[in-house]
């Protein structure tokens, strides 16, 4: 009796690649244990780059995680069940034990990369998805207890670098904003032109298009109204990036980002109002109302109010205190997401999944 041998073709290299480049994270880490080649492939700077890029477009959100700090722990949950399904699941994350002895906050986040703040100054680099971290060095600076923090993390096309910029206030007056950037690429910190436009109102910052933002207020009793305040991280240069007067006239204003654009989400006493600028590269974009939100209740009237995603459809995933909601302004309504597994959250923080090294 003969035997049939089968021959299985073999797949042309670019579209192994190509099928690869697609794939989870998770399976990605096993698959470089199948051969010396595969493990030099899934860790080239080439394919890492391919990768992110693919996870940063992915449209179903299935990439995308939230962090979310329940006391002294980091939890996280998925975003496209949060978005599209009745009932989302919180689930632990996966960091090294010596975070978790400390209380942590996010202050920032990209490309895979989620910058921690343990206690007032110590700074960790971290992606969720390899579980590898990064403790930064100290930054020579003695910081008094009355001081305040403010923190930006982002990613510096010109030197492909990624750097985390800490802001320390030690007088009420505005006159000494210190302003520190870490380079990962040197490993160092070193300090920069000091800032003097004002208060700086959010924390962290918001990174869009190799730029930190802040809303800054111009006096510490808060009655100048406020502005934006930008940091390019090429030039390491502040730029002031106007708001119209009908959005400073809010009771408060937070900054987001969502697939590339800066928002600003403007509270008021009955609604908020949702604005997009149309080019933040310029300190004179224009801007334009993308939404108006309803108070409907008490609860979304007096919780302050933070943007986390605006979809393409136009719906809004919105963070009111420690409640997830979705605003749908085609029909006017609110949906309150099922979140089984979790209790009371303080602070959250966005990423999707990446392959992105610390090596510097």
């Amino acid at each position: 009796m003969e035997t049939t041998t089968v021959s299985v073709p073999k797949l042309p290299d670019d579209l192994i690649i190509e099928i690869l480049a697609r794939l989870p994270v998770k399976p990605l880490l096993k698959f470089r244990c199948v051969s010396k080649s595969w493990l030099s492939l899934i860790s080239s700077k080439q394919f890492i780059k391919t990768h992110l890029k693919n996870s940063k477009n992915c449209t179903d959100f299935a990439t995308h995680r939230i962090v979310l700090r329940c006391r002294d722990y980091l939890k996280q949950c998925l975003v496209r069940p949060l978005l599209y399904e009745p009932i989302t699941e919180v689930f632990d994350t996966d960091y090294p034990v010596e975070l978790s002895r400390k209380p942590s906050r996010v202050v920032g986040s990209c490309d895979g990369l989620v910058c921690l703040a343990l206690a007032r100054k110590d700074l960790i680099l971290w992606n969720p998805s390899t579980k590898i971290c990064k403790k930064l060095p100290d930054f020579d600076l003695k910081v008094n207890s009355g001081g305040y923090f403010v923190y930006g993390f982002g990613f510096d096309k010109s030197s492909d670098d990624y750097k985390v910029v800490a802001l320390f206030n030690c007088s009420r007056d505005l006159s000494e904003v210190t302003v520190q950037v870490y380079s990962l690429r040197s490993d160092q910190w070193k300090m920069i032109k000091n800032f003097e436009g004002g208060w700086l109102m959010d924390d962290p910052a918001t990174f869009v298009n190799g730029k930190l933002y802040w809303v800054v207020n111009h006096d510490h009793e808060l009655g100048s109204g406020w502005d934006i305040v930008s940091l390019d991280l090429e030039t390491e240069e502040f730029e002031m990036l106007h708001m119209p007067s009908y959005v400073k006239s809010g009771y408060y204003s937070r900054l987001g980002e969502s697939d590339g654009c800066l928002y600003v989400l403007c509270s008021h006493l009955k609604s908020a109002d949702l604005w997009i600028t149309d080019d933040c590269r310029i300190g004179n974009g224009t801007w334009s109302k993308v939404v108006t939100i309803p108070y409907n209740d008490d609860f979304l009237k007096y919780t302050y109010k933070s943007v986390l995603y605006v979809l393409k459809n136009g719906q809004v995933l919105l963070l009111c205190s420690s409640t997830f909601v979705i605003f749908d302004p085609k029909d006017g309504s609110f949906r309150y997401p099922r979140i089984d597994n979790l209790g009371e959250f303080f602070a959250v923080g966005t990423y999707f999944e990446s392959l992105v090294s610390l090596d510097g």
